[in-house]
């Protein structure tokens, strides 16, 4: 019903990775206008189209963007596209997506999933998938508000064994989102002539 999204989203979204079952799950809901639970707390997931969080300098000012250290990190910010995927954002901006660095390795667990504010600020959040990562952001340390969505999610065929935030280990970023947007906006700073 969907095969040309999901190659749409795997290729633009995804890097060619291929669409991990929870997400499909959940975008055919939204897309199919069932919706889902996390969209109670304002997350959905991106369009195969939608322009990259990292990307949308729309709300800088003409003042911003003449501001060589602004800029060098909005540089930055855009060459960190090539390793951290956008798959879903929340109403204040917010976006989760896929640490896809060459060095993590992938083999014996899947992608990190983080979440980066509005400030560019990097958090690695536990769970094994976007579904878990988004339990673990919303859910604090409310156990009954975490049982609750996991029992929703599974209403859709999407299983969250762990009963509680705690239970969701997080996985380490190699290298770390903060370690390589740091080496890239100095990267850039260099380029312009700025001092370090």
């Amino acid at each position: 019903m969907f095969d040309e999204r999901w190659e749409e989203f795997s290729r633009e979204r995804l890097g060619g990775f291929p669409v991990p079952e929870d997400v499909r799950i959940l975008a055919a809901a939204q897309w199919a206008g069932q919706g889902h639970c996390l969209e109670r707390f304002g997350i959905t997931l991106l369009e195969p189209g939608a322009r990259h969080p990292l990307t949308d300098t729309d709300y800088l000012s003409e003042e911003d963007r003449a501001d060589p250290e602004i800029m060098a990190n909005c540089a930055a910010a855009e060459q960190m596209t090539q390793y951290l995927k956008a798959v879903a954002q929340d109403e204040d901006g917010n976006f989760y997506g896929y640490w896809l660095h060459p060095r993590q390795r992938l083999d014996t667990q899947p992608p990190p999933v983080i979440k980066v504010d509005t400030e560019w600020t990097y958090w690695p959040l536990g769970g094994r998938t976007l579904s878990e990562a988004c339990l673990y952001d919303i859910t604090f340390e409310d156990d009954e508000l975490f049982v609750e969505l996991a029992a929703e999610l599974a209403q859709l065929r999407i299983a969250v064994p762990a009963r509680s935030r705690n239970d969701l280990e997080v996985p380490s970023a190699d290298p770390s989102p903060e370690d390589v947007h740091e080496q890239l906006c100095r990267a850039q700073r260099q380029k312009l002539g700025l001092p370090d």
